[in-house]
């Protein structure tokens, strides 16, 4: 394998001008610069060390690759607790490995996991104006959103395939030329491994839901005991082949590289390094809470760039002589052993591979489920106990493991049905083949919260009894609750729950349909017909329109004197409309239209009536 076939890290010394500090790690690549940098010189090779360029680039976020804007829909795929992506204030961060140290509990930060968080992280930390001195430097993935005059959202993510494809190949070639294998070296990077057993990555993401609900609660001895079984599991016969996860401390005795401080940099597990020494100061975290947000921000790095830059408070010199004790101190730091360059290019190339790819679809549409539900998340007293006592007597001395929705919204096939009813999680599978209801509405609803469901039906105690002792496995964590207390309205029982915004848009809705009503009634009264309209019709008088049509034309053509019907005359008062009963006609009515004379019999009324309507709706009868 020459040098050119290899990754600039993996090669030993380069080829450097002997002109000039350039350095190429191809011969060629050497030869084409002497002739156009240095013309007429002889070709003159020298070894060099890795160009202070390429040792930036290395270090670059994987994103930057492409672009060094990400978009929202990117961050969007970044949705799981080992791959937490969070946009603040127009910058994306990689949350996975501060989320267990958040002062405010892993859970906060997971709820925005693949979100625009920056309204507010900016409304709760008000005094926080540089992020980045509590995360470390790959924290920082690049700015959030592309310039849409370069490319667009959709372009940004075919590169993104591409590169995939780039690297693919990248990891393949570099194998070919070498025995080793790359294997997972944190939880992290195992839980993000698409090659990992179904079963192993189920048994870890259910202890490390366990582990941030402890974290959430502050029970750092909790969340060390589950980090033990955690070991206990990787350590297996039947597991320890598919990972490299360090499960020990190594040989401490010629000092302890920033490499290991670096892993235990969680509550639980506190390791510090300040002046050249290792502290351990997880059972301080402990006793003294009110300062776990400034020893936190150093978990697992050195802080001794901060040294006495606020005397009192850690790290300073007064800090220590009163608070550190001399057990806590682990040892000096030492030296970083050798790494392999061609392991660190398959780490890179691997690291760079899962970030561009992301979580799985089913992992995402399981994310997706998790979204906290309607409710109080506070409390833990359901209303089902309170109706059934004899529930809380099953129930009484278990401790139940926790679940997350969307670990729940997995379990959806026959061998391992899952169901959410009153925040407690049940396994189905021995209730398949004998449910009254038939199998098939299990099914149908495995994966999801049925409470609704479940109280519609309304089961007995016998069958809730039942089912808590011999389908109960564990409870959602406190974050996901929904409240179906005593005090909680029936409405989240057998139907959505109304927001406050939502139910004075009801009221809102129903005055302005009240009103509308109102409005149409007043209208309608002020706008009627006159009654004659509906009494006297040539219809009620048992003759056709074309028969009252004729009466009309007969009394207002030429001859309308002459009729047969009319046998006497009406004088002008009761013919013209404004004149009223007992008033003589207006003087403009006199001098406007001319007398006319109406016959008077049977079909008096009718030709009144048509007469007096013509001159306002035209020839409309």
């Amino acid at each position: 394998m020459g040098p050119s076939d290899m990754h600039p890290s993996a090669c030993d010394a380069f080829f450097g001008c002997g002109y000039c500090s350039e350095a190429y790690p191809d011969e060629k690549q050497l030869s084409v610069h002497i002739k156009m940098q240095h013309e007429g010189q002889k070709y003159l090779s020298v070894p060099a060390p890795l160009p202070s360029r390429e040792q930036r680039l290395l270090h670059q976020p994987s994103a930057a690759a492409i672009s060094k804007d990400i978009p929202l829909s990117e961050v969007n795929r970044h949705c799981t607790p080992e791959d937490c992506w969070v946009a603040l204030n127009g910058k994306v961060y990689d949350l996975s490995e501060f989320m267990d140290r958040h002062p405010g509990g892993p859970t906060t930060i997971l709820s925005w996991a693949g979100k625009d968080a920056s309204k507010l992280f900016n409304e709760i930390h008000k005094g926080v104006k540089k992020i980045d001195s509590y995360l470390r430097p790959e924290a920082l993935l690049g700015n959030l959103g592309v310039d849409e005059s370069l490319m667009s959202d959709e372009f940004w993510h075919t590169l993104r395939e591409a590169r995939i494809v780039e690297i693919r190949e990248e990891i393949d070639r570099v194998l070919s030329q070498t025995s080793s294998t790359h294997k997972a070296d944190s939880i992290q990077r195992l839980l993000q491994d698409k090659i990992l057993d179904s079963g192993l990555k189920t048994k870890l993401q259910r202890l490390e839901t366990q582990k941030r609900v402890a974290l959430d609660s502050e029970e750092y001895d909790k969340a060390a005991g589950v980090k033990k079984e955690i070991e206990k599991l990787l350590a297996a016969q039947d597991v320890a082949h598919l990972h490299e996860v360090p499960l020990e401390s190594k040989n401490l005795s010629g000092g302890i590289p920033l490499s290991e401080v670096a892993r235990h940099n969680k509550p639980h597990d506190c390791w510090i390094a300040i002046n050249r020494s290792v502290y351990d100061l997880t059972d301080f975290l402990m006793q003294h809470p009110e300062q776990r947000n400034s020893i936190l921000a150093w978990a697992g790095r050195d802080a001794s760039a901060m040294w006495d830059k606020i005397p009192g408070r850690f790290p300073s010199k007064q800090w220590m002589e009163f608070f550190m004790r001399p057990e806590a101190k682990m040892g000096e730091v030492g030296e970083e052993p050798e790494k392999d360059p061609v392991m660190e290019q398959l780490k890179q190339l691997h690291d760079e591979l899962r970030r561009l790819e992301g979580p799985s679809k089913a992992d995402i549409e399981a994310a997706k489920t998790s979204v906290k539900v309607p409710g109080k998340t506070d409390a833990p007293t359901l209303s089902e106990e309170s109706r059934f006592p004899k529930l809380a007597q099953i129930s009484a001395g278990k401790e139940l493991p926790f679940f997350t929705r969307a670990e729940v919204a997995k379990h959806t096939s026959s061998e391992e049905p899952y169901m959410i009813i009153h925040n407690r999680v049940y396994n189905l599978k021995p209730l398949l083949g004998s449910h009254p209801g038939g199998d098939d509405i299990l099914l149908s609803k495995a994966g999801t919260d049925c409470t609704k469901d479940f109280e519609v039906f309304e089961h007995s105690e016998k069958a809730r009894v039942q089912r808590d002792r011999d389908l109960l496995v564990g409870q959602l964590v406190l974050a996901e609750n929904t409240d179906w207390s005593a005090d909680a309205q029936v409405s989240q029982v057998v139907g959505e729950e109304v927001s406050e915004l939502m139910r004075y848009m009801k009221y809102k809705v129903t005055d302005v349909a009240l009103l509308a009503v109102g409005w149409y009634v007043y209208k309608t009264l002020q706008n009627r017909k006159p009654l004659s309209q509906f009494t006297y019709s040539g219809r009620q008088h048992g003759r056709s329109d074309s028969e009252a049509d004729a009466l009309v034309a007969q009394a207002v053509g030429p001859g309308d004197a002459g009729g047969p019907d009319s046998a006497r005359l009406l004088p002008l008062e009761e013919r013209h409309p404004s004149a009223l009963p007992g008033q003589p006609p207006r003087a403009d009515d006199r001098n406007s239209e001319p007398a006319r004379l109406l016959p008077v019999g049977p079909d008096a009324a009718d030709v009144r009536h048509r007469q007096r309507v013509l001159p306002e709706v035209g020839a409309r009868l």
